[in-house]
């Protein structure tokens, strides 16, 4: 079946690892007497998904990605709070709000993706359902979809965000400053903080690129009108800059993107109980991980179709027919499209979405990828999402791209079901997606198996605010 190995693939994995071929059978004890036996089929998928990559997927968009000065620059920046414009939805006290409704200069990358959540997600927001606190961010003000983390995020290819809106790390990281759910800032701040706090940094690395740092950007320069305070696409004071000197702007921003990139291929997470099993520690995971690890990659579930590769994502677009649940996750938007809308913004060329940052644009480092040939918005691409990776999906709820799902339990009995029913949600459900018939012990044990994903927490260095004060 599509997904699985050749029976040619397996004959040589098979011969490289003789102590694997001696019996038809693949037999791993644990700790009690009981076993669980695999195919040489199913161990050779499950080979598949274990270790991670020595480093993430290269980005030829970004030649600065893995320049350890740009990722010292980006952590600086991940948790850099002046690029924040004025809060909106204000700390009413129990609400997680990052400030009073007006301040500015409140709000960091960090502020959602908390290193005090050991997994640099959001646990910080609480003005959902009591049984569902944390179901989306609240940032400048409330958003519609749930953070997730950044741990492992840099070995998604090319497509980033639930809905893939955007097609690299660096332009991804550009969203936020400028979104007036999330900093409520603008490029034009982001550039002006660069300058008064990173000038030294930035030039080191990016002096010799089409952006460096424009003396203007001073606010004691005789000129420095020429670069106001702040601004972006759609704001008079941009509009009414030159367009020369709105290219200089973007340059600066695009770098910020990936200095920001360069810190997150850093921010990685191996060793799980997983991998240790997979690498021949057989205790490593409970005898009902084993049975849900069989469940997991099995014609019956088939949820290694998706969830397939050492990260666990296809890295493609799936409606899983789910219909949003406003009860469970308030501030969720019902009427989002997904991947249809995502590929609009991303497609296009107009100032202020996405597609003025993608890969075939002048900020990129390689503009013939070739990622987004053929690609527009079709109607099968309404309610698509992008299959989420599922390393340290045990300690990251709650789920789904709106949050609405609080436990692996509720996912379990989302997919058990089949999705919702037609009719209540957008799109045409995959056909993937039909009822699994699970008992109870087969639930708990994939939950079982879930939970031996998650590995080691990041070092301590690198989830350390090491912003200019």
């Amino acid at each position: 079946m599509k997904g699985y190995l050749s029976g040619a693939a397996i004959i040589l994995v098979l011969a490289t690892h003789p102590w694997r071929s001696q019996t038809p059978r693949h037999t791993i004890e644990n700790a009690s007497s009981s076993q669980t036996s695999f195919t040489p089929g199913e161990w050779m998928m499950i080979r598949t998904l274990s270790p991670l990559p020595p480093t993430p997927p290269p980005d030829p968009t970004n030649k600065f990605g893995n320049d350890p000065r740009a990722a010292m620059l980006g952590q600086e920046l991940f948790f850099e709070k002046g690029i924040a414009g004025p809060i909106v939805t204000g700390n009413n006290g129990s609400n997680g709000g990052l400030g009073a409704a007006g301040e500015t200069g409140k709000i960091s990358c960090a502020s959602c993706h908390q290193p005090n959540s050991g997994w640099m997600f959001d646990i910080r927001s609480n003005d959902g359902v009591a049984q569902n606190p944390h179901a989306t961010a609240l940032g400048a003000t409330w958003g519609g979809r749930n953070v997730t983390s950044i741990v492992n995020a840099a070995y998604y290819r090319v497509w980033r965000e639930n809905d893939g809106v955007s097609d690299s790390t660096w332009a991804d990281a550009l969203t936020d400053p400028e979104d007036p759910h999330s900093q409520n800032g603008s490029r034009l701040q982001v550039a002006h903080v660069i300058w008064e706090k990173y000038r030294a940094e930035y030039n080191a690395i990016f002096g010799r690129s089409p952006a460096p740092l424009d003396p203007r950007l001073d606010p004691h320069h005789r000129r420095a009108k020429d670069f106001p305070p702040t601004g972006k696409p759609g704001d008079a004071q941009w509009e009414a800059m030159p367009k020369a000197d709105k290219l200089i702007i973007n340059h600066i921003f695009a770098n910020f993107g990936k200095a920001i990139q360069a810190y997150l291929r850093k921010c990685i997470s191996r060793n799980s109980p997983f991998d240790r099993y997979v690498a021949g520690e057989h205790t490593a995971i409970s005898q009902s991980a084993e049975r849900g690890l069989r469940l997991f990659v099995s014609e019956r579930t088939n949820c290694v179709q998706c969830h397939s590769g050492a990260d666990f994502t296809d890295n493609q677009f799936h409606n899983l027919g789910m219909s949003v649940d406003t009860a469970l996750s308030p501030h969720a938007d019902a009427t989002e499209l997904g991947r249809f809308s995502a590929l609009e913004q991303l497609l296009s060329d107009k100032p202020g979405t996405t597609g003025e940052f993608n890969v075939n644009s002048v900020y990129s480092d390689k503009r013939t990828t070739g990622f987004l040939n053929g690609l527009k918005p079709e109607e099968p691409d309404k309610g698509r999402w992008r299959t989420k990776s599922l390393r340290q999906v045990a300690a990251t709820p709650p789920y789904m791209h709106t949050g609405q799902m609080p436990t692996l339990r509720d996912v379990i009995e989302f997919y058990n079901r089949g999705g919702d029913p037609d009719g209540k949600f957008i799109g045409k459900r995959d056909p993937l997606i039909r009822p699994l018939h699970l008992t109870e012990q087969e639930k708990l044990d994939l939950i079982a198996f879930l939970k031996s994903l998650t590995g080691d927490p990041l070092p301590a260095k690198l989830t350390r605010d090491t912003s200019a004060k």
